[in-house]
């Protein structure tokens, strides 16, 4: 989402620009429908447990270098751009071949093994935090990346689209594109407790529906309990209207959350299940504002923990932000693309 926020910038300045994806379905709708061209390629991802596909995946992550080099040299591109992850390595490695301009960003506190490996064949490393790169003279700090539309919805548009009354405090609930299953059961088992106080509104994720609520709860819920697998730029008007989210530690979800100003409840991935990168950056998201934001682990978030830190949280109001400073990094981005 953050590219495609950058590439819209870049189009005003009448940039053509060929974005390289993985093959995953939802990757290609999304670019498609932001009216640019999508490339899909072969893809290898490092699972940090024991897997047949990382076995597979070697065999795919060269079938992808050549790919990437096929359509660069096709493209003839001035610039690459990289936010990292596994699709980013043969691309940025088929650039380098190529004796192309790269530049990469790195949304999280610390680096994962995609940046650690295209750093070394960047020309210039963008990050969200001062601390991720001290000593590499490549790096320059620039800020987290938050998509300037999601700072602008209505609340006059998020009440119409959930039904929702204005005389009581929202909740919204997600767990990035993909969903979250530990956010979703412990809410699912918790809005018993939340909705005759509150209102919630769910983004479970795809394929990751809560049809496994029982009718007579669905009926219970109707007027203060609304779901979605997915939102896309109707999200800021989700956005607008919530006193209080419950959330993933993802650096571009923390990012637009702390652009918002809004009271959080973050619940990071786990180290075993990942780099430890969601722990890491949940402690500087925390940091920066102890009184409205709270982590409770993975393991420890169960519907009690969920009701008492509702209970703690909705007592504040919004932080006051100036929403113009994080909309300076995506800026700051394109000058440095377009030099």
């Amino acid at each position: 989402m953050p590219n495609i926020a950058i590439a819209d910038e870049l189009k005003k300045k009448k940039a053509v620009i060929l974005y390289i994806g993985s093959r995953n379905q939802l990757d290609r709708e999304l670019v498609q429908r932001a009216d640019m061209k999508f490339k899909a390629i072969f893809t290898g991802k490092l699972r940090r447990y024991i897997s047949i596909h990382n076995f597979i995946d070697l065999f795919k992550v060269p079938i992808g270098f050549f790919q990437a080099l096929y359509h660069i040299s096709k493209f003839k591109p001035n610039v690459i751009f990289s936010k990292g992850g596994y699709v980013a390595v043969p691309v940025v490695f088929a650039g380098w071949i190529l004796r192309k301009k790269i530049i990469i960003h790195e949304s999280d506190s610390t680096p994962g093994l995609a940046t650690r490996i295209t750093g070394i064949f960047a020309n210039k490393i963008l990050t969200a935090y001062e601390e991720t790169y001290r000593k590499n003279k490549k790096a320059q700090f620039i800020g987290p990346l938050v998509r300037p539309d999601m700072l602008e919805g209505s609340k006059r548009e998020g009440y119409k689209l959930t039904g929702f009354k204005s005389d009581r405090k929202t909740i919204l609930a997600m767990g990035g594109s993909l969903g979250a299953v530990k956010i979703n059961n412990t809410l699912w088992s918790a809005l018993t407790q939340l909705i005759p106080k509150y209102q919630v509104v769910h983004i479970c994720g795809h394929g990751k529906s809560g049809k496994v609520l029982s009718n007579f709860l669905l009926d219970k819920l109707q007027e203060s309990y609304v779901e979605y697998e997915y939102m896309g730029k109707k999200l800021a008007h989700i956005y607008a209207i919530s006193d209080l989210i419950i959330s993933r530690a993802g650096a571009n979800s923390l990012a637009e959350i702390e652009a918002l100003g809004v009271p959080a409840i973050i619940v990071p991935l786990p180290g075993k299940y990942t780099r430890g990168d969601q722990v890491d950056n949940a402690k500087y998201f925390y940091a920066k504002d102890k009184r409205r934001h709270k982590i409770i682990k993975n393991e420890k978030f169960t519907s009690k923990a969920l009701v008492d830190a509702v209970e703690e949280l909705t007592k504040f109001k919004h932080r006051p932000v100036k929403k113009e400073d994080f909309k300076k990094p995506i800026q700051e981005i394109v000058k440095i693309i377009t030099l």
